[in-house]
């Protein structure tokens, strides 16, 4: 009876890490799926996550690299948006900049007639 234990339990080893083994496989195989289907979605964020990413794993700047694979992700139309934005910011910035000055000279010349008058 001792002698048919020990084969008994050798194949039980066998078979819990044949078990073991393939329930890893599979685990491993859908996290892959899963990868591959977030990849596979292209936005923008998923653009930036997996470009930055890559250039982490090259020893390059992941933050340029997501800048670029977001901006690759995004349509003409959000890009066109985006870059009219830039503009009209470049160009009001200057008046922004006029009345933010002339709003302060005011300011100054008020608390000087109040401190004046006191």
């Amino acid at each position: 009876m001792a002698t048919s234990l020990a084969p008994a339990l050798s194949d039980l080893r066998e078979a819990a890490l044949r078990y073991a083994t393939a329930k890893a496989s599979r685990t491993v195989e859908h996290w892959v799926d899963d990868l591959n289907d977030f990849v596979a979605s292209r936005g923008p964020a998923t653009q930036a996550v997996v470009e930055g990413l890559k250039a982490k794993l090259q020893g390059k700047n992941p933050v340029g690299a997501a800048i670029k694979g977001a901006w690759s992700g995004i349509s003409p139309e959000v890009k066109l948006a985006v870059v009219l934005i830039l503009v009209l910011t470049l160009l009001l910035l200057p008046v922004v900049l006029l009345v933010l000055v002339i709003g302060l000279l005011v300011a100054a010349l008020v608390a000087g007639i109040r401190a004046a008058t006191r």
